[in-house]
Formats: C-alpha cells, sequence, structure tokens
C-alpha cells in the first residue's frame, strides 16, 4: 500500500506541475492552441526533469525577445539612414547655393571683381581727367609762337606745333585712342568731313595718311603718365639684360642745349612719336616688278645725313617700305635733319625714356606689351589678311632675301602665315596698330638713343658700345618672347643693321 500510494503521490505532484506550467506559458503568451509546445505532461517528462523543459522554455522567450530587439534595431536603423540622406541632399542644395552666390554670374567673386574693375577705371579717368586739367594749366605758359593749344574731342588740350594740323577724323581725335597730328603744306586746306584735300583730285583718308607725315601725341603730363626709362619693368624682356652692362641713354651737353627733351615734356605735358616706322620715300611708287633693295643694293639706307637730299629724308607716312639696313650713328643723324628748319620742334630717334613711356601708357590701357602675339608681326602671329606693299622671305639653310616685292592689286588682299618672314610696308594693316601707332610690336627691330656694353671679353664678342633695338621683328621667333617692351643688344653703334632693323622719329615742341 505505501508503494502505490508513493506512486500515487508523485502522479499528483506532476499534475500540479504540469498545470503550474500551463499557468506560466499562458501568462508568457507562449501557449498556442495552433503550436502547443507540450503534447502532453507524459512526454514532456520524458527523459527529462522539469527543470530541464523550463531551460528551454526560456531560451526560446530570450530568442524570441532577441529577434524582437533585431527588427527594432533593423527599423531604427532604416530610420537612421533617411535621415543622413535627407541630411546629405539638405547639405548639397546649401553648397549649390553657395557656389551660385559665391561663383555665379552675379555672385560675389564676379561682384567684387566687377567692383574692383570699375574702381581701377574710376581710378584710370580721375587721372585722366586730372591729367587733362594739368594740361590746361599748362596750356597758360605754352609759347602760342610754336604752338596752338587744341581741344580734342575727349576734352584734352593738346599743343599741335606750328607747321602741324590736329585731325579731325574720328578715331584720330582724342587723347585716350592717340591724337594724331599732320604736317600739312601751307596753302593745303583739308576738308576733313570729306576725308580730303580740295587740293587734289583724288583723295580720301588713306592718301592723306600717305601724303603727309604724322605724329601721335603721348600725354606724358606727370600724373596719369611719367616720361622716365624704365629698364626695371620691362627687364623680364630684355634679352641679355644680365650679360650687358652700363646701359646708358644720357644726351651729350650740345644736346641738352639744343633739345631740352625733360624740359620739354614737363613744360608742354608730353612729345609725339611717329606714328610708323621710318619709311623710304621713293618705296611709295614700288610695284611688283621693283627688284628688293638688300643690303647689296641699299641705294640710301646706310648713308650719313649729309649723303640724303631732303626729298629723300625718312617719312613717317603709311605704305613705305620700312627704312633698314642702316647704323645707329646714321640713324641719329638722319632723324634729327627731318625738322632742323623747323621752328616748333626737334626731331630725334626715339630714346629709351620716350619707348618705355610709350610701353607704359599703352600698357595702362590693357594694352598688352609683354606679349603682343595678338598684333605685333612676327613668326608667331596668327594668319591674317594685308592690302599694300610687302616682301616675303622664306627660310632655307638661312633666311633668303626675295627677288622682287609684291604689292597687291586694289582692293585684294594677300594672307600673311604664321611661321613665315613677311617685311611689310609701314601701317598697312590695322591689325598691328595700338592707340593709332602703327607697328610698335615687330616688323621692324626700332633702334633707340640708347646703348649697352657686354661684359665678355673674346673674339667673337669684344668689349665694345652696342646700341640696343626694341620691339622685335618680322623674323622673330614669338611675340611673347621678343613683345613691344623687348629691349636687346644689337650690333655696335657704327655698323649697318640688318634686314628686320628700322627706327622710329620723335619730335619735341621747343623749350
Amino acid at each position: 500500500m505505501k508503494t502505490k500510494n508513493a506512486c500515487g503521490s508523485r502522479e499528483r505532484e506532476r499534475e500540479r506541475e504540469s498545470r503550474n506550467l500551463g499557468k506560466i506559458e499562458e501568462r508568457e503568451g507562449l501557449y498556442s492552441k495552433n503550436r502547443p509546445l507540450f503534447i502532453c505532461t507524459t512526454k514532456l517528462t520524458q527523459g527529462k526533469s522539469v527543470n530541464d523543459n523550463a531551460s528551454n522554455i526560456l531560451k526560446m522567450q530570450s530568442i524570441r525577445k532577441n529577434n524582437s530587439m533585431r527588427s527594432t534595431l533593423n527599423a531604427v536603423s532604416g530610420i537612421t539612414l533617411i535621415a543622413l540622406v535627407v541630411t546629405i541632399v539638405v547639405l548639397l542644395i546649401l553648397a549649390s547655393v553657395s557656389i551660385t552666390v559665391v561663383f555665379g554670374d552675379n555672385g560675389i567673386l564676379q561682384l567684387a571683381k566687377e567692383a574692383g574693375e570699375k574702381t581701377n577705371e574710376a581710378v584710370k579717368n580721375d587721372k585722366e581727367n586730372i591729367g587733362y586739367m594739368t594740361s590746361y594749366i599748362k596750356s597758360l605758359s605754352w609759347d602760342s609762337s610754336k604752338v596752338t593749344a587744341v581741344t580734342t574731342k575727349d576734352g584734352g588740350i593738346v599743343p599741335v606745333p606750328k607747321g602741324f594740323v590736329g585731325s579731325e577724323i574720328d578715331g584720330e581725335n582724342t587723347i585716350k585712342d592717340g591724337f594724331v597730328i599732320y604736317e600739312i603744306p601751307e596753302g593745303r586746306n583739308l576738308d576733313w568731313q570729306k576725308d580730303g584735300d580740295e587740293n587734289r583730285e583724288k583723295d580720301g583718308i588713306l592718301d592723306i595718311q600717305q601724303d603727309y607725315n604724322q605724329f601721335v601725341w603721348i600725354p606724358a603730363d606727370g600724373v596719369s603718365l611719367e616720361y622716365k626709362q624704365d629698364q626695371e619693368t620691362w627687364k623680364d624682356k630684355t634679352l641679355q639684360y644680365n650679360e650687358y652692362t652700363d646701359w646708358t641713354d644720357e644726351e651729350s651737353e650740345e644736346e641738352q642745349k639744343i633739345v631740352k627733351r625733360e624740359e620739354s615734356v614737363a613744360k608742354y605735358g608730353g612729345f609725339y612719336v611717329g606714328r610708323y616706322e621710318a619709311g623710304v620715300p621713293e618705296s611709295k611708287d614700288y610695284t611688283s616688278e621693283t627688284k628688293y633693295q638688300d643690303k647689296a643694293n641699299q641705294g640710301n639706307r646706310n648713308k650719313s645725313a649729309d649723303q640724303v637730299e631732303e626729298k629723300d629724308l625718312p617719312a613717317s607716312r603709311k605704305g613705305l617700305q620700312a627704312w633698314n639696313y642702316i647704323s645707329q650713328i646714321n640713324a641719329k643723324e638722319l632723324s634729327k635733319k627731318i625738322y632742323q628748319n623747323n621752328d616748333s620742334v626737334t626731331s630725334r630717334l626715339i630714346d629709351s625714356y620716350a619707348w618705355d613711356t610709350i610701353c607704359t601708357w599703352l600698357s595702362n590701357d590693357g594694352i598688352d606689351v609683354l606679349d603682343s602675339t595678338s598684333w605685333g608681326n612676327n613668326l608667331s602671329a596668327e594668319d591674317y589678311m594685308i592690302s599694300g606693299l610687302y616682301a616675303v622671305f622664306t627660310y632655307n639653310n638661312g633666311w633668303s632675301n626675295p627677288i622682287n616685292y609684291s604689292r597687291t592689286s586694289e582692293n585684294s588682299y594677300f594672307e600673311i602665315k604664321r611661321g613665315v618672314g613677311y617685311e611689310l610696308a609701314t601701317g598697312i594693316t590695322e591689325r598691328n596698330k595700338a592707340k593709332n601707332i602703327y607697328d610698335f610690336a615687330g616688323n621692324m627691330w626700332e633702334m633707340t638713343t640708347e646703348e649697352g656694353k657686354h661684359k665678355t671679353q673674346n673674339d667673337l664678342m669684344p668689349t665694345k658700345t652696342y646700341k640696343v633695338g626694341r620691339g622685335g621683328g618680322y623674323l622673330s621667333a614669338s611675340g611673347n618672347i621678343y613683345p613691344a617692351s623687348a629691349r636687346a643688344g644689337d650690333t655696335d653703334t657704327t655698323t649697318a643693321g640688318y634686314r628686320d632693323a628700322g627706327f622710329r622719329i620723335v619730335l619735341y615742341v621747343k623749350e
């Protein structure tokens, strides 16, 4: 009986535990009629204790809890990723707006640039206006027997020397564009409205420019522009700058007494420069059958002043062959002789003070004198058209002389090709003009009164005085290496120059 009661007692204890576990299952939400965890209490206890089964239940609860947490974390991660994308989009929009504000057409940088340009333009205009006022004040003391005070179209005042007439052609009658004067013979009256000379049957602007010497006013008033030699500014374009020494451009005592160039510029507020390179007057009539005047057949090229008749003196006119193959000494003397009998002006070979001042004047108006490729006649110039007298040089183990000149027929043009050397007549293309000055860059290396000495002493480069050329020539490789501001030592002062070396004339009003 005891055994039976003991077994019954154990059965009742198991039933009681089973009921308690069922209650636990219901309380935890684990029980499901569709998915029973326990088939019966008998199976639950087969081979395992109650504690083992409870442990399994807790493990399953933990797994389900972890799955629930993982689902929650995935949801949170999704929300975070969306927030990140939204943030990036907002930042990109803000960046785009910022870039537009800073770099756009009406952005901060553009507005700052425009403000800077307007400020610079205003400063330049103020200087010009002050310069005009200075010119007016200076004009009160001008010698009326030597000059006539002429008011330009842009409101300036220019001293026009006796024997010359200020141009009234649009584009030639303002200081800003380069005020042009013509040497008009006495008795010749021009009708500027018709652009002609009433004493000629056929005349026009082209004939006026071909028939009369012309010069351009350089307003070195000491305010908007200073008259000075400036090797430092342009030294990067000075060939052999460190190979030469004793650069000098000083007048002799005799010259100082006659010219007084600095005093003249100070009193009249500037000087005049030849509108064109010095040209050979007779070349006006050259045709395509005319033999090229090379060094062996140079005619009047390297003659001294007393060997050249007045009618054959160098001229500053359009359409002439540039006067080349001449020494510096003869160029000086010929330049001096042109207006030696004029009571109003003295004429001289251009000096370094005048050249550097012109470079500054052009540069102040945005004209590139450190790279003249776009407006100079040199080998690197892009193709362009010309009309008039020219000569073509080809390279065949050295640059060869052409046999004849060439001249385009009326109303026809010739194309200048890059990489070919073309010697052009003075002023025959508007492309090569800067503020009414033609061929200031390229075409001819232009001798000045400046001189230098080479440091090296040997047979090839003995120590002697060399003349200085400016501006590059038509055989110069590049308008960047040999621009308008270029300065180079050439042959000595007594030796005839090359085919691409000429000169230009300046005028100083007599003090």
